[in-house]
């Protein structure tokens, strides 16, 4: 990604995507790289096993192998990597995919937020402890203050923009 956005050898994201690959595989003793990094595979959708009304159609026609486009279908594809490199740093990956909005996962097929989730997006942060509100209401007021918007889990942290590009 520093790659693909200039900070560092710009022009090198294919190699940097490929040495990024192999070096999960072998964190994780997932064996040789190279069939899975030629691999035109793409994701599948989900089929409910007892009812179809909760098929979901794949989000992305994204493959593990690299492949020149844009510089949002690249970005695509090495987050998509770049989250599943990361099992199981659960909150980690999270960040990534609310940051860049990959990999694309499946919307929720109920939100029961009562409209302060995106349904598409997902949640964008938790909410603050619900007994600040009550034990010290003067930092309550300025954690909401600083975070500039309601607390809720539909509310974007500063770092979380919705743009790559």
């Amino acid at each position: 990604e520093a790659a693909l956005r200039g900070y560092v050898d710009a022009g090198k994201e294919a190699e940097y995507y490929k040495k990024g690959v192999e070096t999960s595989f072998a964190q994780w003793g997932a064996g040789d790289a190279s069939a899975y990094l030629a691999s035109d595979a793409t994701p599948s959708d989900y089929v409910d096993a007892f009812d179809k009304t909760f098929d979901v159609a794949a989000m992305t026609k994204i493959t593990p192998k690299w492949a020149e486009g844009s510089d949002e279908e690249k970005l695509e594809r090495i987050i998509t990597q770049k989250w599943l490199a990361m099992f199981p740093e659960g909150g980690e990956a999270w960040a990534e995919q609310r940051r860049t909005g990959y990999p694309r996962l499946f919307p929720v097929l109920v939100n029961q937020s009562e409209g302060t989730v995106d349904t598409n997006i997902g949640p964008r942060r938790l909410n603050f402890f619900v007994g600040i509100k009550t034990t010290n209401p003067e930092q309550y007021t300025q954690l909401v203050n600083a975070l500039g918007g309601i607390d809720n889990c539909g509310t974007r942290l500063w770092w979380d923009t919705g743009r790559n590009f």
